[in-house]
C-alpha cells in the first residue's frame, strides 16, 4: 500500500503538532519545577537543601534547553517528493526516537543527584522527626523515574515500528 504525498505531509503535521504539545506541556511542567523550587530555596535556611533545590533548578533548565535544542520538530519542505517526503519524514522520527530514548541521560539523570542529597539529608536530618516520611518520598521518586524512563522507552519502540513501516512504503526491506 502507498501513502499519497497529501496523505504524509498530513500525517507528519499531526506528528509535529504533537511534538509542539508535548514540548510545551514540558516547559510548562518544568516553569513549575522551577518556580516551586525556587521558592522553596528562598524559604528555607538550610545549606544543603538550598543545594539540592538550585540543582533542581539547573537541571530544569538544562532540561528545557535540551529539549528546545534536540526536539523541536522541523517543519516538512513543500517541495519535496514522495520518496524524500518520506525520506524526511523517517528523519525525524528518528529524532524523535533518539530523544526519547535517551531520557535518562538529558532529563533523568540531571535530577538524580538534586534528589538524592536531598532524600539523604531527610533521611538523616528528619522533618518533624519522622524518618519514614523522606524514605517513602524516596521510593516513590525512584518509582516515578523508572516509569518515565520506561514509558519513553515504550515510546521509542513504537517510533521505531513507525519507521520500519515507511521502510516498507518505500520498498526498504
Amino acid at each position: 500500500m502507498r501513502i499519497s504525498v497529501d496523505e504524509l505531509r498530513a500525517t507528519a503535521a499531526k506528528f509535529q503538532g504533537r511534538m509542539r504539545w508535548r514540548n510545551w506541556r514540558e516547559y510548562g511542567a518544568a516553569v513549575v519545577v522551577i518556580v516551586w523550587a525556587g521558592t522553596t530555596l528562598w524559604r528555607t535556611p538550610h545549606t544543603v537543601e538550598r543545594i539540592g533545590f538550585a540543582l533542581i533548578i539547573m537541571g530544569s533548565i538544562y532540561y528545557m534547553w535540551h529539549l528546545k535544542k534536540f526536539g523541536a520538530p522541523k517543519s516538512l519542505p513543500a517541495d519535496l517528493g514522495r520518496a524524500d517526503c518520506v525520506r524526511f519524514y523517517q528523519s525525524e522520527l528518528a529524532r524523535q526516537r533518539d530523544l526519547v530514548r535517551s531520557i535518562w541521560k538529558w532529563a533523568i539523570g540531571p535530577m538524580i543527584p538534586a534528589l538524592a542529597l536531598l532524600d539523604i539529608y531527610w533521611i538523616v536530618v528528619p522533618p518533624d522527626g519522622r524518618r519514614w516520611f523522606p524514605v517513602v518520598g524516596a521510593v516513590v521518586q525512584a518509582v516515578i523515574l523508572v516509569t518515565i524512563g520506561w514509558l519513553n522507552l515504550r515510546a521509542a519502540r513504537r517510533l521505531d515500528g513507525r519507521i520500519a513501516e515507511l521502510d516498507h512504503e518505500l520498498g526498504v526491506m
